[in-house]
């Protein structure tokens, strides 16, 4: 009798186990990447990714005040020839339009000016191995070892 009763607690059991597979854990292994888990890591790490670049950006909220109060006080609107005034693109010719990418080394064939000292004392030192450029209406932090750019204020064309 008693022999009968643990064969029956145990048939029970290996079919509860086998009823709700559930209950286990799951692996975590790379195989095991369902659609959930990817969206979950994903999302996670795109967070992650936008808090470090706006804690990494260089034109912040207020240096950004700063340029634009610098550049609407001390530069007098030019005219662009008729043809460039159409386009609200900075006097730029069509050719030097936006030649740049954030990450991407400054092209070497690309027209560039220092910014004004008057500015840079303004906005304070840049990063160490770092330079302050404008191109056309845009500011750019570029790394002056790699010409990389690092961060950008883009479309200033009110101003210029």
């Amino acid at each position: 009798m008693i022999h009968m009763m643990l064969k029956l607690s145990v048939s029970i059991g290996l079919i509860t186990l086998a009823a709700f597979p559930s209950f286990a854990d799951k692996p975590k292994s790379l195989a095991n990447t369902g659609s959930n888990n990817y969206e979950q890591r994903s999302t996670a790490a795109s967070a992650s990714s936008s808090k470090q670049a706006q804690h990494l950006s260089y034109f912040n909220h207020d240096r950004q005040a700063i340029i634009r109060s610098y550049y609407s006080q001390n530069t007098k609107t030019k005219k662009c020839p008729p043809g460039l005034a159409k386009k609200n693109n900075g006097c730029q010719p069509p050719g030097q339009i936006k030649q740049w990418k954030k990450g991407q080394r400054l092209p070497g064939d690309l027209v560039y000016y220092d910014l004004p000292k008057a500015l840079i004392d303004r906005l304070g030192r840049s990063p160490e191995g770092h330079k302050l450029i404008r191109v056309g209406s845009d500011l750019l932090l570029i790394n002056m070892a790699s010409g990389v750019i690092i961060d950008a204020l883009e479309d200033l064309d009110g101003l210029f």
